[in-house]
């Protein structure tokens, strides 16, 4: 037992029991006080940040907010006070403050917190001991948590199209961001129309510059390469008076001036990457990211490049935002509100690790609090009620005796080299051959041709596979067929050929992929399209489909759900049906169960491979290459 600990907790429940306690007032180095901190807090409001005069008492002896910080960066329990006593700062006192202590910035007489920290402002002064507020402070609060009275926005006229009452709800908020000057995460599941949400907004604030009579620069919309085609078709649809000026083509003008012909400025992650130079030296009026899972890993040049451009304003869109680890969520919101949460060490010693480690759910409350003002997510079982239905289901099926042969040989050739490595070296070297061994046996559990192009062993999966798109052909019905393997996308076009059955085909290495869109949609006698899991993830529209077929399941369902999400999306008017085809008694039923029991805390943080790898135990391997 600590020495303090003795005197603060042990001596006084000695005394009630009538003990006589002789030599605590000569103590020299131990003076205990056994007074409880308490917080006075007054908060009065800037232009865009909050000064939060704080004063620390342990009775009547006053502590500087600076000693405070000081110790719990130490991350130690007691401070030497002014009378030359020592007094203790109870767990509980730094579970309440040490978030505001961390994101504060000190100044003469406190700290000052950003705008974007008044939830978590809130919900301090709500539980401070003392604490005053100013009236601008009251308003902001209260306008941050009336999100049920956000208040409604007239549309633009300039807008030729109809918004459906949710999409006219996520305008409406877009325009509380822009009131407050916050930046926003439109989240909404794919298809509901962020695309659309977001330019009848842009709309709307051209129209209110020129009411105004101001002038505002230009937006910058940073959207993948794949997705250039639908923003120019949907703004040429919606909102045709938007001037939208392309800077993407290889032979782009670099001069800033010719920004300012347009209203929307569009470009590519990529462009954006490789010109951050030019566009640094250009303030636009928003910044807006299109599928900002681009910018999840923080550390990456394009969420770098991103972060040093400047704007009035930012927004991104996601119908993911995470789906790796809480630290995805850090990269966006230090675009869209630098500061909210902290610098990224501070954010993974407080936020990651006790959520995905220790599985803290009191921790991932409170990051859901500190963001909840900040992001918009509706799924489609919210707010699409007039969708169809979508039935999902696994299909089994049994490998061929050949296939089941090479699999077996190959699972205990891994196994034994897996497990030796594990029990000689260690986990972290053992990672490439446990990822090695898993992407051998997932490509025999397709077909054994995967493995090796020369191997004429039959694949039971891939029967199966043709026997399904057979009736589904001779049933009058389209399909979108997904792999993350695009051999095994060559060897059913092979197949698909000498059948003479018709289809269409895309990859990561297909130029004219909206051409290949329309003509799905419009063909009916085009009844399958083949499409990589990665290049047909998001950006297509496919509502002529009604069956969605996954010959090999991707380990993260967020993946996966974006590709079924191509056909079951505003439009759809049948039932969509998404068949998963698994080998069974292969490690892709094993890693489907072993995800089952590995679901985190946070909303939406979903594994990817990545994550699942990292986070397997030793105990959890063996298990993958058992029989």
């Amino acid at each position: 037992v600590h020495p303090v600990d003795f005197l603060l907790h042990h001596i006084p429940p000695i005394a009630r029991d009538g003990f006589e306690i002789f030599g605590e007032e000569q103590l020299r180095l131990a003076r205990v006080n056994r007074n409880r901190p308490t917080v006075s807090l007054t908060v009065s409001t800037g232009m865009d940040w909050f000064d939060v005069k704080t004063i620390v008492n342990f009775g009547e002896l006053e502590v500087s907010l600076k000693e405070i910080r000081k110790v719990l960066r130490k991350k130690e329990r007691f401070i030497k006070l002014a009378d030359g006593t020592i007094g203790e700062i109870p767990p509980e006192f730094i579970d309440k403050y040490r978030l505001l202590f961390s994101f504060g910035e000190e100044s003469a007489e406190g700290m000052k917190l950003s705008n974007h920290h008044i939830s978590l402002l809130d919900e301090l002064v709500a539980e401070s001991d003392q604490a005053s507020t100013d009236p601008e402070f009251e308003r902001r609060r209260q306008h941050l948590l009336d999100f049920d009275h956000i208040a409604e926005q007239g549309l633009p006229a300039g807008f030729t199209g109809e918004l459906r009452p949710y999409q006219k709800a996520g305008f409406d908020w877009l325009h509380f961001l822009h009131q407050y000057c916050f930046g926003g995460c439109l989240a909404d599941d794919m298809g509901l129309g962020k695309t659309i949400q977001v330019l009848v907004f842009l709309q709307s604030l051209k129209e209110r510059m020129v009411t105004d009579g101001v002038h505002n620069p230009p937006s910058l919309l940073v959207v993948p390469r794949s997705l250039l085609v639908n923003w120019q078709r949907e703004a040429a649809r919606f909102t045709p008076d938007l001037h939208f000026l392309e800077y993407f083509e290889k032979s782009r003008d670099k001069e800033l001036e010719n920004f300012e012909q347009a209203d929307v400025v569009i470009t590519t992650y990529g462009v954006m990457l490789r010109d951050v130079d030019v566009l640094q030296d250009y303030h636009f009026h928003y910044l807006i990211l299109d599928e900002s899972q681009f910018i999840k890993n923080p550390l990456a040049l394009t969420a770098r490049a991103a972060r040093t451009l400047t704007a009035d304003h930012r927004l991104v869109l996601t119908g993911t935002p995470v789906e790796n680890s809480t630290m995805e969520l850090w990269s966006q919101f230090a675009f869209i509100n630098p500061g909210l949460l902290g610098n990224i060490e501070h954010f993974r010693e407080e936020f990651s690790t006790p959520i995905e480690r220790k599985k803290d759910e009191n921790t991932a409350s409170l990051l859901r609090k500190i963001v909840f003002p900040f992001i918009l997510r509706r799924t489609k079982d919210q707010v699409a009620t007039e969708l169809p239905p979508r039935s999902e289901r696994i299909i089994y099926c049994d490998m061929d005796p050949s296939q089941q042969k090479l699999y077996n040989r190959t699972r205990d050739y891994y196994r034994g080299l897996v497990l030796g490595i594990l029990e000689n070296e260690g986990l972290n070297n053992s990672r490439f051959k446990i990822l090695e061994g898993l992407l051998r046996l997932r490509q025999i559990s397709n077909h054994p041709r995967l493995f090796d192009e020369k191997n004429k062993g039959e694949s039971g999966k891939f029967e199966l596979l043709l026997e399904t798109l057979e009736t589904l052909y001779a049933e009058h019905h389209k399909a979108l067929v997904f792999s993350q393997f695009v051999q095994m996308l060559r060897i059913l076009r092979r197949e698909l050929d000498e059948r003479s059955i018709p289809y269409l085909y895309l990859d990561g290495h297909t130029q004219n992929r909206q051409e290949r869109v329309d003509q799905f949609q419009s063909d009916g006698d085009i009844p399958f399209f083949l499409i990589s899991l990665k290049a047909g993830g998001t950006g297509l529209n496919l509502t002529a489909a009604d069956y969605v077929i996954h010959i090999d399941p991707w380990w993260n369902p967020a993946v996966e759900m974006q590709a079924s999400d191509r056909t079951h999306r505003i439009g759809q008017d049948k039932p969509v049906f998404v068949y998963k085809l698994i080998s069974r008694d292969t490690v892709e039923e094993k890693i489907i169960q072993l995800q089952q029991q590995k679901k985190n805390l946070v909303d939406q943080l979903i594994s990817t491979d990545a994550s699942f790898f990292k986070s397997l135990t030793s105990e959890e391997i063996r298990v993958l290459f058992e029989y």
